[in-house]
């Protein structure tokens, strides 16, 4: 297991939650502005929780295999 990786899988998943949680693209209509510049970054967010629980997910396969 690289703890490296490691870590850069938890931080990118505990930020990649916060920022979801802060950006709540759903309060907005879909004509206002503000809707797609949230929903750029709740997507993108979204990547990087998914990113980050994909690391974790390897790494921890290496450790059990």
């Amino acid at each position: 297991m690289n703890i490296q990786f490691f870590i850069v899988g938890i931080i990118a998943a505990i930020l990649g939650v916060v920022l979801i949680l802060n950006h709540k693209f759903y309060k907005y209509k879909t004509s206002d502005m503000l809707f797609v510049a949230k929903l750029r970054v709740f997507l993108g967010s979204s990547v990087l929780t998914l990113f980050g629980l994909l690391v974790l997910y390897d790494e921890l396969k290496k450790v059990v295999n």
